[in-house]
């Protein structure tokens, strides 16, 4: 990668060195995020009002590297952010997660032509939905690739400038003679938003805006594609990390995307506790003597119970995140290994942190009474966003405990030693 000659306008965002914490800043959202739930649901997006509100905070450039006017936050600093925006409304956190946070794979793992053009984009940011699973096919015509094919659940993708597909190449193979499969980054005007989420489409999530994107026969450059490439297995002098002079853009690690995904989960805590405890103040107990059940022991014991499942969820979050970080500036500073075990082995708690904040918000919805299973009520909402999450590839939780004991025991090499084979079988 060779720096070029000039460099894109970073756009009219607020400049991150007089702008307030960005977790400080997600929380000024949160008014604004809970009075729109309804229509983000309906909508299967949040609300252009609260789109624009993000970009004025500059919400839209955390992961974003300096050199083009982002704030290449820590790990940690995202992860916080995205957990207080889901804190106001699960599925406008999965919205809102999962389609900026792809600046990080863009920084990483494209050539830096691609990433000027990207980054520079005339919508004055960068954001791009993203499926690990197979979806359609490349086949090469002169510099360049035609693309074909569907990809489902490209989440974030109603306000993404792009989007990130994965595809088979036709008539290549990679470095160890497999057939070829690739990354393809494409432009918003290259593909179609297809109308599949939101509302009755789906159980939970709905304002996640995970819409498939359909592409037919679109031809792009060569240099917009990039090989399915694990972070520990590519040199780091041939990554964003060497480029931007920042570990974190060293590649994809199954951990970062656990953590993202179990993120959403410990903000939909987060709000189910708030809904619980305000509902305690003036809702009475189940028996006698009938005390309101913020003074009642046995509702004060799910509380508490509640409060220390989201509590350790995001206590895990965060040191994993600090391990990838800790991970990636070893192995670009000195060399030091980093393995699929490992991130496997990390991704475990990622894993256990989703489960606990899922629990807490089984526990809570269970205990806050019947009326709260009604449409409309945000208890009704925050059970069904959680169990959108226990469906996803990424939370199946035996599946990846049974990866995690193969590869800790060294007995066998398991499906999970590869993330895209894994999205390609949880996927069928």
């Amino acid at each position: 990668m060779t720096s070029p000659e000039t460099r894109p306008d970073p756009g009219s965002h607020p400049d991150p060195r007089t702008a307030l914490d960005p977790v400080a800043r997600a929380r000024l959202l949160k008014d604004l995020l809970r009075e729109h739930q309804d229509e983000s649901e309906r909508l299967g997006h949040y609300p252009p009002e609260v789109h624009e509100r993000m970009l004025e905070l500059g919400l839209g450039h955390l992961l974003t590297p300096r050199r083009f006017g982002g704030e290449a936050v820590s790990l940690r600093t995202w992860l916080r952010t995205v957990i207080e925006i889901a804190s106001a409304d699960p599925g406008s956190g999965w919205c809102y997660c999962l389609g900026f946070s792809h600046a990080l794979q863009l920084a990483s793992s494209w050539p830096e032509r691609v990433q000027v053009e990207a980054f520079g984009d005339a919508a004055g940011y960068f954001r791009a939905s993203h499926s690990l699973a197979p979806a359609g096919t490349a086949r090469r015509d002169g510099d360049g690739y035609r693309l074909t094919g569907v990809s489902r659940y490209q989440s974030g993708s109603p306000y993404s400038t792009h989007a990130i597909v994965s595809i088979a190449v036709e008539g290549e193979t990679d470095a160890s003679g497999a057939p070829r499969t690739a990354q393809a980054l494409l432009p918003r005007v290259s593909y179609t938003l297809l109308d599949d989420w939101g509302g009755d489409k789906v159980l939970g999530m709905r304002a996640s805006g995970s819409n498939s994107v359909a592409f037919d026969d679109v031809w792009v450059p060569a240099d917009h594609l990039v090989d399915n490439r694990w972070a520990g297995e590519v040199d780091a002098r041939l990554t964003g990390a060497a480029l931007h002079g920042d570990p974190k853009y060293i590649g994809s690690v199954q951990s970062f995307l656990g953590a993202e995904l179990a993120a959403v989960v410990v903000g939909a805590a987060r709000a189910a506790l708030d809904e619980w405890e305000e509902l305690s103040r003036v809702r009475k107990a189940p028996l006698p003597p009938f005390a309101t059940r913020d003074h009642d022991p046995a509702s004060q014991r799910v509380f508490g119970e509640a409060v220390v499942k989201a509590d350790a969820a995001e206590a895990i979050l965060l040191q994993v995140a600090d391990t990838i970080a800790e991970w990636s500036e070893a192995f670009v500073s000195r060399g030091e290994p980093l393995t699929r075990g490992m991130d496997t082995r990390l991704n475990g708690l990622t894993l256990e942190a989703g489960r606990l904040a899922a629990e807490a918000v089984e526990l809570l919805f269970a205990s806050a009474g019947s009326s709260e299973a009604r449409p409309g009520r945000r208890f009704e909402r925050y059970i069904r966003d959680v169990m959108m999450y226990r469906t996803h590839a990424a939370a199946q939780y035996g599946a990846w405990m049974q990866g995690i004991g193969a590869t800790v025991l060294g007995v066998q090499r398991s499906a999970f030693d590869r993330p895209e084979a894994a999205a390609k079988e949880m996927a069928r």
